[in-house]
């Protein structure tokens, strides 16, 4: 079974072109469940007709954490878009605390041990999960599929600004420093562009330094936050658009990658430096 994490900075686009990764993933075939690690608990929006389910955290808090009271039904949904697909997508949210009331990993943590409890990855004879999780913060709880080896490889949403590459090099320090004891690998960098001048280039520059790879790019365009808008993937809304053909191909470079590495990251000090040195491609 693959087991994949997508991560990056809050807003960066991550939840977005996870949903396409795992929508493509079932299109072609396969038994996947997106598991979506975020507060928001929104990450499934796109796959179930702009619908929010319930957050595996609020239904434990109901029956005081007592697993054997949750069925996997509860806690797993199957996609609306089953019936376009020759394969089976499913949809799951951690969810997380109250804004200022506990650690908003915890989330995390409870929904990847409900899901093991439920022997939900047999049950639902999946051949991949997805975990689309937040990564401004690599906390104890975000890092869950990092650090316990629930995600073997790691992929990485960033645009060619500053603050989104920080978060890139932090979440790398994750992946390196869990390696050994997990086995998990960085498969490569998602460039989701934002229109700077030159940002292929740098994003290019940046995943060299990683010693890792760029497995796709996702053109900025107002298509995809009109499809969003509408609750829908590409896929539904512009299937025949270059939009959409880029995701797919994204899905594709992931389907068949075999490039696997323990990345090199910067500090902050070094990576203001790599700036400066490289900013100017981007000015």
């Amino acid at each position: 079974m693959r087991q994949i994490a997508v991560y990056g900075k809050g807003g960066i686009g991550k939840s977005m072109i996870s949903s396409h990764i795992s929508f493509a993933f079932a299109n072609s075939g396969l038994r996947v469940l997106h598991l979506g690690c975020d507060p928001k608990h929104d990450s499934t929006r796109l796959l179930l007709a702009g619908r929010i389910p319930h957050a595996i955290l609020d239904i434990l808090r109901k029956v005081d954490f007592e697993t054997r009271k949750v069925a996997l039904e509860d806690v797993v949904l199957e996609s609306t878009l089953n019936d376009t697909v020759p394969g089976q997508l499913f949809c799951a949210e951690s969810g997380g605390p109250e804004p200022g009331a506990g650690c908003a990993g915890k989330g995390v943590t409870e929904a990847i041990r409900t899901l093991a409890k439920l022997d939900a990855h047999n049950k639902l004879e999946l051949d991949a999960i997805l975990y689309d999780v937040l990564g401004d913060v690599v906390c104890g709880g975000f890092t869950m599929p990092i650090k316990r080896g629930h995600a073997k490889e790691i992929y990485i949403v960033t645009s060619g600004e500053m603050q989104s590459l920080f978060a890139a090099c932090n979440i790398s320090k994750a992946v390196a420093r869990f390696a050994q004891r997990s086995g998990v690998r960085l498969g490569g960098i998602v460039g989701n562009l934002r229109n700077m001048e030159n940002e292929r280039e740098v994003l290019e520059r940046f995943a060299a330094r990683l010693g890792t790879q760029i497995i796709g790019f996702v053109p900025y365009s107002e298509k995809i936050k009109a499809a969003s808008g509408r609750g829908e993937t590409l896929f539904q809304y512009a299937p025949d658009s270059p939009e959409c053909e880029a995701m797919q191909q994204l899905a594709d470079n992931i389907y068949n990658n075999k490039l696997m590495t323990i990345p090199e990251p910067m500090s902050f000090d070094e990576l203001h430096h790599w700036w400066q040195a490289n900013k100017t491609l981007a000015a």
